[in-house]
């Protein structure tokens, strides 16, 4: 399926770029959420008719980005205390769902899709360093600590 982007694409392209991608990642992900528009001939020229304006919001969008990394820099280091097992193992497991959640909680938006967590969800008491892909020119890295609770 080609499809012309209509911003930015963490690991696919950037504004304007004409990609071809699986039918199910356009179909599902990059046209419902208007991140991309099939590539036709009125698609093309639709878009070189905007692209000053896609381009601005763009660079508007790359800003914000940055101004949440600068802020999440100066936050240090995060803690979770959670219950933990004799054996030494989380009961349940710490994943983006609820790092995100307990960012928000702390005054720094952030959505689930933005924590990169490649190795899966945290399952043992330590510290981590877990990346941020807060636009697609802008990563982060957030310092975790997980401690057992004592109470």
């Amino acid at each position: 399926m080609k499809l012309i982007l209509l911003e930015n694409i963490y690991n696919l392209g950037e504004l304007g770029d004409t990609v071809t991608v699986r039918r199910g990642y356009g179909r599902n992900y990059l046209l419902p959420r208007g991140k991309a528009v099939p590539a036709t001939k009125a698609n093309i020229e639709k878009f070189e008719a905007q692209r000053d304006e896609l381009q601005r919001q763009a660079d508007e969008r790359l800003a914000a980005a940055e101004a949440r990394r600068e802020a999440l820099a100066e936050l240090g280091e995060v803690v979770f205390e959670v219950p933990v097992s004799p054996e030494g193992r989380l009961y349940g497991s710490i994943n983006p769902h609820e790092i995100a959640e307990k960012l928000t909680r702390m005054g720094y938006v952030l959505e689930r899709s933005e924590v990169d967590m490649p190795e899966g969800p945290i399952r043992e008491p330590g510290e981590y360093t877990i990346g941020l892909i807060l636009h697609a020119d802008v990563q982060a890295e957030l310092a975790i600590a997980v401690t057992a609770d004592e109470s």
